[in-house]
């Protein structure tokens, strides 16, 4: 490798010693003509291995790790910040981001992140760290996985970027997303209808890698809408109708169980791991939200039977865990994003319909997701 201190050294040597001109110029040929040596090398190792096949027992693990190198090279060679970046993802998986920062910037100034063309597919907001890996969820119960750093960055208030396909079926749609940082040994995936199920992580990856579907409910047109972090304490799973129901992860059954009896319009839109009782905030589409002490909701001895109202509302958008000094990030069917403070929100002892935090009248809510107040 050639330094700057080298170029730096042969300038002062040129400049005290004229008559060392030819000497020094018969040297950086020399090492230029190995360096060139050294590229074509690789070059032909790169080309060898783009072309090498890997053996069909082997495609899944190669796959893999290969995504796992290019996640590590990506953080090796990043000269980014750690900023998170807010993601949006759309129902046809199209994809894009941009800085927390500049979120922010745009929520201020009261301007449009994302055109209205692209609102008309929107389906999750995620906040993400560079180091964090994405996973996504179908209506056919596939899933993969994506890197933040292979989502491409937005223009501001544009539509989506152009990126490759997807590979989703005709009627396949995205359903559930989220960003994780450390992975568990066990997942709890939750579907619309409130069937809930247990997988050991190197099998959801297994069948991640090879396309397979990874969740097949008893009910009809059913999708995951959610996975959590299964390896212990309850789970905590909430319907659109302010419905909740909470339980010992241990007690889901091999083959999955049925979280709760639902209404035939209301549908599970959020479920959180519980390792113990804590504060939550459910949020509204509306612009409400509630502060709950996990605490008086105990954990049932199974899985099943009618939810508990843990707040007065037929538009929850989601639940997250409390933080007094945290921030709501919201998306609106116009494209703005909107921060709202969790400071102000009490805490509320009984079901009601929470506390009016926005008002999204003329403007409603499409996604919410929490930013923490430890980034």
């Amino acid at each position: 490798m050639i330094r700057k201190d080298d170029v730096k050294w042969w300038v002062l040597e040129v400049k005290k010693h004229p008559e060392s001109v030819p000497t020094i110029i018969e040297e950086l040929a020399k090492r230029l003509t190995e360096l060139d040596a050294e590229n074509e090398r690789l070059r032909h190792e790169v080309i060898r291995l783009q072309q090498h096949t890997p053996a069909a027992g082997d495609s899944a693990e190669v796959s893999a790790l290969r995504r796992e190198v290019a996640r590590l090279q990506t953080l090796l060679n990043s000269e980014a910040s750690s900023e998170p970046s807010v993601v949006f993802l759309s129902d046809q998986l199209q994809s894009a981001r941009i800085l927390l920062s500049q979120a922010q910037r745009l929520a201020r100034e009261d301007r449009p992140v994302l055109g209205r063309q692209a609102m008309l597919g929107m389906r999750h907001v995620l906040l993400a760290h560079p180091q964090d890996e994405l996973l996504l969820f179908t209506s056919q119960g596939r899933g993969l996985k994506l890197l933040p750093s292979d989502v491409p960055s937005l223009t501001e208030g544009d539509n989506w970027p152009i990126t490759d396909d997807q590979g989703l079926a005709a009627n396949e749609r995205l359903t559930a997303a989220v960003a994780v940082a450390q992975l568990p040994r066990f997942w709890t995936v939750v579907t619309r209808r409130g069937y809930v199920r247990q997988f050991l992580r190197i099998e959801l990856d297994r069948r991640l890698t090879q396309g397979d579907r990874f969740i097949v409910s008893p009910f009809r047109n059913d999708a995951p809408v959610a996975i959590v972090n299964g390896d212990q304490g309850d789970l905590l799973v909430f319907t659109r109708w302010g419905k909740g129901v909470r339980f010992s992860q241990r007690a889901i059954e091999g083959q999955g169980s049925v979280a709760l009896e639902l209404e035939p319009d209301d549908e599970v839109v959020a479920a959180l791991s519980l390792p113990s009782d804590t504060a939550i905030l459910i949020v509204t589409a509306a612009g409400y939200a509630v502060r709950r002490d996990t605490s008086r909701f105990g954990a049932r001895s199974r899985p099943g039977g009618a939810g508990k109202t843990l707040i007065q509302a037929f538009d929850v958008l989601g639940a997250f865990p409390c933080e007094s000094q945290a921030q709501l990030l919201y998306l609106t069917y116009s494209g703005k994003l909107v921060l709202v403070p969790t400071v102000d929100i009490p805490l509320h002892q009984r079901s009601n319909k929470g506390t009016r935090v926005r008002v999204f009248d003329r403007d409603p809510a499409v996604a919410v997701t929490f930013v923490s107040s430890v980034l």
